[in-house]
């Protein structure tokens, strides 16, 4: 029986990452598809065993094996007995393909073995967020990027990131989802793990392939473009309120990330308001 959830997609395809499905399959079933899923997947095999087939060869999948697969990818999984239990995620994301691709999930990846406990908990989380109709959305996101760097650790890194850098970034990232309209200075990220700046911005950026104020930024943004499109409010007050009381600064950093002015974006996703 599958326990599955599936949100419903609304302003949060202006996230970074968001969540389109997450379930426990048991027992895993029999699939094919030859032009591979609209989102990014990541599979984990709780028990039992089964069997991958992704460019013509085969992966086993046993208790603790993970595998991850781009947007697009054909490829055919089946049980191998009767009893394979699998958990599971996708997702989508205004930035996922890019950042995927630069921290080394390009096309498909794949693990054999992997200590779970980490992620097992992270998914358990997820499935919560993703229960709650109202603040599901944001808070899933957040937990789907630390699921990607916990994936990212236990599939890629030739050496294991150290909790305490994890920790870092990971806090960092929830401060900033809860205050990026607030300023935030680097010291204060820094000072929620008591570490130097210089040693806080490293591994920040080693986390995440971006600086601090650059993140602060495409957080703002993705904000505001969700507000230019869902609501009547003036331009200059959605500066305010994702963190630029500027207007002038507000459209050059918007225009920088999207190309486009605000009220240019607006315009083209067909808003009444100018």
């Amino acid at each position: 029986m599958t326990d599955a959830l599936y949100p419903v997609i609304g302003k949060q395809t202006e996230l970074p990452f968001y969540l389109t499905g997450i379930g426990i399959s048991d027992p895993e079933m029999h699939v094919v598809r030859n032009t591979g899923l609209s989102s990014h997947q990541f599979l984990l095999t709780e028990s039992g065993s089964g069997v991958l087939y992704v460019d013509g060869r085969e992966y086993p999948q046993e208790k603790g094996s993970l595998f991850y697969l781009a947007p697009g990818k054909p490829h055919e999984y089946h049980p191998a007995g009767n009893d394979w239990v699998t958990s599971w995620l996708v997702f989508r994301g205004v930035y996922s393909h890019a950042l995927l691709k630069s921290i080394g999930f390009d096309g498909f990846a794949y693990k054999p073995s992997i200590n779970s406990s980490r992620l097992e908990k992270i998914f358990q989380r997820i499935f919560s967020a993703a229960g709650d109709p109202v603040n599901g959305g944001e808070n899933a996101s957040v937990l789907v990027y630390e699921y990607i760097l916990a994936a990212r650790e236990a599939m890629l890194c030739s050496a294991a990131v150290s909790p305490e850098k994890n920790n870092i970034a990971k806090e960092a990232l929830m401060y900033i989802d809860k205050s990026f309209m607030q300023d935030i200075a680097i010291e204060t990220l820094a000072g929620l793990s008591g570490v130097s700046v210089q040693h806080f911005c490293r591994v920040f950026k080693a986390e995440t392939m971006m600086r601090p104020l650059e993140y602060i930024a495409r957080r703002r943004i993705s904000e505001a473009k969700s507000l230019l499109s869902d609501t009547s409010l003036e331009i200059g007050e959605i500066g305010r309120m994702v963190g630029y009381p500027d207007r002038n600064y507000f459209s050059i950093v918007f225009r920088r990330l999207e190309g486009v002015s605000p009220r240019e974006y607006r315009r083209n996703k067909g808003s009444a308001v100018m």
